[in-house]
């Protein structure tokens, strides 16, 4: 389920047939890997440590393309999108993850003991973008084939869309914001 967004309005109300497409939740690919790894050893300085570490990857979500303008004249600006572009045919970025947790715990008694984590969220310190601009207009920049209208610049109507990194985020398809940045948190706690 998604949030009410402009951006999902049907292009032409009377033709909704021509709205269908992906969800803009929808992910081909997602792989999850996890697990916990108790120490077995009897040392002194290994024994009773936990680690539990989690990776992600997945494919990039589908995004709508928009004009930005009401080139239809049906009295709505943010729906309308590129000749030829279905709905949520923009692709956004595949995303990486590592976390992980590693804990220590001292025995006071079998139940009893004393614990103290560190836990680490995307601890490599990948970029992840989630928002691009997808309001890409008629405007001409680079990285597209060559338009005729663009006096020798290039155009931006790109069908099967990606965001592009190095550009400002006010750029049609210049990246708007991103995942969090590393995380790490330290904790305490008593089991009793």
């Amino acid at each position: 389920m998604t949030d009410f967004n402009t951006d999902y309005l049907p292009q032409n109300p009377f033709n909704v047939r021509d709205d269908r497409a992906l969800s803009t939740f929808d992910q081909r690919h997602r792989l999850v890997l996890s697990g916990t790894f108790i120490s077995s050893s009897e040392n002194i300085f290994l024994k009773d440590f936990i680690f539990s570490p989690i990776f992600t990857a997945g494919s990039g979500r589908p995004f709508n393309l928009l004009i930005g303008t009401d080139t239809n004249n049906d009295s709505r600006l943010y729906n309308d999108r590129p000749a030829g572009a279905g709905r949520n045919t923009g692709r956004g970025e595949a995303i990486y993850t590592f976390d992980m947790r590693l804990a220590r715990r001292f025995f006071a008694k079998e139940q009893r003991y004393l614990e103290l984590t560190f836990e680490a969220f995307n601890l490599f310190n990948r970029v992840n973008y989630n928002g691009i601009n997808n309001v890409v207009g008629t405007a001409c920049v680079a990285n597209f084939p060559t338009n005729p209208n663009c006096a020798g610049a290039t155009s931006v109507i790109p069908i099967n869309a990606r965001g592009i990194r190095g550009i400002s985020p006010t750029s049609p398809l210049g990246f708007t914001s991103a995942a969090p940045v590393r995380q790490l948190q330290f904790g305490i706690r008593y089991n009793f």
